[in-house]
């Protein structure tokens, strides 16, 4: 998971990262968050989905439907590539997302997940 530099640089736990994708989770330490995705076809997404959060990307999809159309939330906002994200989690204060490989970008911590909880 990669945060705005705004976020606190804490780890955060597998069932904390799964609330804040699925939406459930719409602020952290006082800072409201904005979700970064990319399209559920991207094989990143897919990859993210299925070995990072241990879901599959039509769960998660299903999950955004259901804040969205509650009226209790938004959905994520898609981006196009790995570069974009980059560049909209940095620009974003709250602004949260992944990607794969080495994160080497200004404005943008890595954010990494306890083990065991």
């Amino acid at each position: 998971m990669i945060a705005h530099e705004s976020l606190p640089d804490n780890a955060i736990t597998l069932p904390m990262l799964r609330a804040i994708f699925s939406m459930r989770l719409q602020s952290l330490q006082g800072e409201r968050l904005t979700v970064f995705v990319l399209d559920s076809r991207h094989p990143d997404h897919e990859a993210f989905s299925k070995e990072v959060l241990g879901v599959f990307p039509y769960q998660l999809q299903n999950a955004w439907n259901r804040v969205i159309f509650s009226g209790t939330g938004r959905g994520p906002v898609t981006v196009e590539s790995s570069q974009e994200m980059l560049r909209r989690v940095s620009q974003t204060p709250g602004g949260v997302g992944y990607v794969t490989g080495p994160v080497d970008h200004p404005g943008v911590r890595v954010i990494s997940m306890e083990a065991g909880r």
